[in-house]
């Protein structure tokens, strides 16, 4: 992988992929290259059959992302042209986690602020430790946040929360993060590397297809119905009814022992 910002990191262990923002000076606040040399990341897993997990986090346990490199708004914030041309790489990131088939989890210590928590939605799961904090301060920012940052908060923790954390920006700890749905688990930070890597491994295990199927399902789920691909879906119940991993999980449970998946 060809990363030349200084800022990611890329580590990979048996079928898991790490992405680590690695911006330690600037509590990982997220800085100008850090999106492209995350999205070359993130596309080779994607494109690595061995990968069958990513779990991205921060350097360090003091902050997964702690939000936008705000001194260098002046270059990337200059003019509406600049905003514009600065956004394309978020957007085209956010766009591929979400799209991405493989299973993705953000492992969250302390700080995850404003595009740091925008960031963190972009995965199926976040695990986080007990220091963990949540927020997004656009509104002490004077900044109009995006709609469809927005449509994921809502869709996690529901109108009345996403206005709270939006309305006050406030920081939320882990514990009222897990209370209203905005974190799946929280783990002591001593064990949360440990407790992440064991459930990746367990989806590492499962068949691909059916996850693959059951994330598309739920996004799509996630629109109106005239939006939703139907035939798509379809397509994917087929394949995997179709599929040798459907008759693997037949016979392992018939011969009283774990499956072995390949994906196909």
């Amino acid at each position: 992988m060809n990363l030349t910002s200084g800022l990611i990191g890329a580590e990979t262990k048996g079928p898991i992929g790490w992405l680590i923002w690695d911006n330690p000076s600037k509590v990982n606040a997220l800085s100008p290259g850090m999106y492209e040399d995350a999205q070359t990341v993130i596309d080779a897993y994607i494109a690595d059959p061995a990968i069958k997990v990513v779990v991205m986090r921060g350097s360090g346990r003091k902050a997964f992302i702690s939000g936008a490199d705000i001194k260098s708004f002046d270059k990337t914030r200059s003019s509406p042209e600049a905003m514009k041309a600065s956004a394309e790489a978020p957007a085209k990131l956010r766009r591929t986690m979400l799209d991405m088939e493989k299973p993705l989890i953000a492992m969250i210590y302390g700080y995850c602020l404003g595009g740091g928590l925008g960031m963190a939605l972009n995965a199926d799961m976040r695990f986080a430790s007990p220091d963990a904090q949540f927020s997004v301060p656009a509104a002490l920012r004077g900044i109009a946040y995006a709609p469809s940052g927005l449509k994921q908060l809502v869709d996690l923790v529901g109108p009345s929360a996403a206005k709270d954390i939006m309305f006050s920006a406030r920081r939320l700890k882990a514990d009222e993060a897990l209370r209203i749905g905005l974190i799946n688990r929280v783990v002591d930070a001593e064990e949360l590397e440990a407790n992440t890597i064991a459930y990746a491994e367990v989806l590492a295990a499962n068949a691909p297809l059916s996850m693959r199927a059951s994330k598309y399902f739920i996004n799509q789920l996630g629109l109106e119905r005239s939006q939703r691909d139907e035939a798509r879906m379809e397509a994917m119940q087929r394949e995997a009814e179709a599929s040798e991993d459907f008759k693997e999980a037949t016979r392992s449970f018939v011969e009283k022992r774990k499956p072995n998946f390949q994906g196909r």
